[in-house]
């Protein structure tokens, strides 16, 4: 099939161009009696629309922690509400500000870590223990997504190599494996394949032993400071540096 060069002719007008989201739903016969269904019912329909709509997440408990000098700079910190409230958790919608407009439903205690597999102590870590059992500090991490956008975050954890020494992996563990939360019930992006953008669930990811599993990575519990709100108040998650 032939190409064909496009024209003046066919830009898209800016009339139509800067039309306003509202708009758009009204002349696609969305009416405002459709936006009052459920999150699970329309958790996609507008992910088009949405633009900077975004939904401010609920805050935290704050948590104790130090600030060591080396993981401080003075890069002016990405505002919290674009951080809880501009993400990309698939199990919620595949638009940014789905996972804070649609993780309300998310039961996030009781929640607990596993870890087994390759090590000679196997453990089941509640949100508590990993908040107690090790001292947490703050890193201060800037991001850069392949999406093109960024973010400067204060991540408040611990490093992850203190929790490898406390289950004592075997000299058969090569990696370390991370799986998400599987429930259908809670995630509609893990129920429905087309809201979850076609993944496999759950999600696995993982690291290298003798690679970044033993460097300073650390298992962030939260940044700014507090226990994190829907959908990222699971027990941690990873902040991987290269």
């Amino acid at each position: 099939m032939k190409t064909r060069k496009l024209t003046e002719a066919d830009v898209t007008s800016e009339s139509v161009f800067m039309l306003q989201r509202r708009q758009i739903l009204k002349m696609l016969g969305i009416s405002a009696t459709a936006l009052t269904l459920s999150p699970a019912a329309h958790a996609d329909l507008l992910d088009w629309f949405k633009g900077n709509d975004r939904p401010k997440a609920p805050s935290g408990a704050p948590l104790t922690f130090t600030k060591p000098a080396q993981w401080q700079n003075t890069l002016t910190l990405t505002p919290e509400d674009k951080v809880t409230g501009y993400n990309n958790f698939y199990e919620f919608g595949l638009d940014k500000a789905g996972p804070a407009a649609n993780a309300g439903s998310m039961k996030t205690d009781p929640w607990t870590l596993k870890i087994d597999g390759e090590v000679a102590k196997p453990l089941t870590l509640d949100h508590h223990d990993l908040t107690t059992r090790f001292p947490l500090e703050e890193r201060i991490y800037r991001m850069r997504c392949v999406e093109a956008w960024s973010m400067v975050v204060p991540w408040v954890g611990f490093p992850l190599h203190k929790l490898l020494a406390m289950v004592e992996p075997t000299s058969n563990a090569k990696y370390v494996s991370f799986q998400t939360r599987y429930a259908p019930d809670e995630m509609p992006g893990q129920k429905d394949r087309f809201i979850g953008g076609g993944l496999e669930y759950p999600y696995v990811e993982g690291l290298r032993l003798g690679g970044g599993a033993e460097t300073p990575t650390p298992a962030a519990v939260r940044g700014f400071g507090k226990r994190a709100p829907p959908p990222q108040r699971r027990p941690c998650g990873m902040t991987v540096s290269f």
